[in-house]
């Protein structure tokens, strides 16, 4: 018997099932009969949830946004300095793909459902946009304050968003990074060529 739980650890449990068939499967290929087998339960059970895979896979893009969302918020919301503070969200997301590991590869199921899915897609690229909006105060603060070069704080934010993004797919793919040395480069790549300080 399937013991009792809070509604809300159930579906987390239901959740964290999903991602793991998703990332292993597929989207399409998964069926809420596997979902359920990996989470211990039965199909009634997760259908008592979740109405349906998609509403499932919805649940996850939007705890996944919604965590990037509060890191950089929580960051941007600091008393650091701007430098500290990009160092601080660089960290972040590097060590992310370090301790969530198939972080990366549901990064990619997502971008995988999104060629085929034109609603998923909008969703997508206004979720991005948001983060990107958010990286962009942070740059323009930054320029504000004289520490960054003038430049269109959006673009430069996009780009950045793209350079992490590129790390993820890296990850997703088992290349062989060394996160540590990868920060330490980045960083002066970035800041190098953003700061208002000339090079020596």
């Amino acid at each position: 018997m399937t013991r009792h739980l809070p509604e809300a650890t159930r579906r987390e449990q239901i959740l964290g099932a999903a991602r793991k068939c998703f990332i292993e499967r597929g989207y399409h290929p998964t069926r809420m009969e596997d979902i359920a087998a990996t989470a211990g339960l039965s199909k009634g059970g997760v259908y008592f949830h979740f109405d349906s895979k998609r509403e499932v896979f919805d649940a996850l893009v939007e705890a996944e946004f919604e965590d990037s969302m509060t890191t950089i918020q929580g960051i941007t919301a600091g008393g650091q300095g701007i430098l500290e503070k990009m160092q601080t969200l660089a960290q972040t997301f590097i060590e992310h793909f370090g301790t969530v590991p198939d972080a990366p590869r549901f990064f990619i199921v997502m971008g995988e459902m999104a060629l085929r899915d034109p609603e998923l897609a909008t969703k997508l690229r206004e979720r991005q946009g948001l983060f990107i909006d958010e990286v962009a105060k942070l740059i323009q603060q930054g320029i504000d304050e004289g520490h960054l070069r003038a430049v269109d704080a959006r673009s430069a934010a996009a780009l950045l968003k793209a350079l992490v993004d590129g790390v993820e797919g890296l990850s997703a793919l088992a290349y062989p990074i060394d996160m540590g040395q990868l920060l330490s480069t980045g960083l002066e790549f970035v800041l190098r060529g953003l700061s208002a300080d000339k090079p020596s």
